[in-house]
């Protein structure tokens, strides 16, 4: 009977790590095995810590990993645990930041849409108006007299 066939990885990570490799020290080109033993650690790696949060989710009635269980996962790895909080820190100042300048982009294009339309100059819309279509009315013709005189 022949030895069961190892199925192959797809190789996700190289590029990543041989360009880390050089980041820190190593040639403009890595041996393939230096660079599919890391590969090979990496997915280890992210396989264990993931079945953690896993069953921390199947523990708390879900079937789904969010966010928030990646702490529970590094839980046991203060250094790890710390970078995750700073990189979350990181994303929400960013996301403020986003945020501050749409909203200042928006108070300038209203600030100048302000400005126009008190020079008496009306951009003209495109596109379609949105909202519900009026019905046609009849239109009621008054006299400006009085009938009963």
């Amino acid at each position: 009977m022949p030895p069961p066939r190892r199925r192959r990885r797809p190789r996700l990570f190289t590029k990543d790590i041989e360009t880390l490799l050089y980041a820190l020290g190593d040639g403009p080109v890595s041996l393939d095995s230096t660079v599919n033993c890391l590969e090979d650690c990496l997915v280890e790696y992210l396989t264990d810590m993931l079945h953690e949060a896993q069953q921390f989710a199947r523990s708390q009635g879900r079937s789904r990993i969010k966010q928030d269980d990646l702490p529970f996962a590094l839980r046991n790895d203060p250094m790890k645990l710390g970078r995750l909080h700073d990189i979350k820190e990181l994303i929400n100042k960013i996301q403020r930041a986003r945020n501050m300048l749409e909203d200042s982009a928006m108070a300038t294009k209203e600030y100048l849409e302000d400005d126009e339309e008190e020079d008496g100059e009306k951009k003209p819309r495109k596109g379609k108006k949105r909202g519900r279509k009026k019905k046609n009315q009849p239109v009621i013709e008054q006299n400006d007299s009085n009938e009963s005189e």
